[in-house]
């Protein structure tokens, strides 16, 4: 049995996920939530540990970096573009609403050097490696 046999099945799931997304109030998501996850390249130099995320139409003020010693945790809401009204997409793959994105950090890096910074739709945050001192999960404030 296929969609088309079941013609109003989508617009159901799609309501059930806007509903269960309005009745947590629109907030930052948290890493189990229904959540799409952005593209990211990490790296290291001599001196740095980078991790690039592409968050392309983003508000710099709805993005939330967090990081220590282990991970960066990098979450928020992306709004649709589109504008309001109903719509007949022809093709959709631009993901909107919360995501979410953890990233290992597999070198010795001090936390607190953490940067970051919003340029062209993505999002760096840098490390100084060495130095790593042990800490709480801390938020890093983006530049603009």
């Amino acid at each position: 049995m296929g969609s088309k046999d079941r013609p109003g099945e989508l617009e159901e799931i799609f309501e059930i996920l806007v509903t269960a997304y309005a009745q947590k109030g629109g907030t930052v998501p948290g890493e189990s939530d229904l959540c799409w996850r952005p593209a990211t390249d990490a790296w290291e130099t001599d001196e740095e540990f980078i991790v690039q995320m592409d968050l392309a139409g983003m508000d710099p003020s709805r993005i939330e970096v967090l990081a220590d010693e282990k991970s960066l945790l990098v979450r928020g809401i992306r709004p649709e573009a589109s504008g309001p009204g109903k719509k007949h997409f022809h093709k959709m793959e631009i993901s909107v609403g919360p995501f979410a994105r953890r990233v290992p950090i597999t070198v010795v890096i001090d936390p607190a050097s953490a940067t970051a910074r919003y340029r062209g739709g993505f999002l760096y945050v840098t490390f100084r490696k060495g130095g790593g001192g042990q800490g709480d999960r801390r938020q890093i404030a983006i530049e603009r």
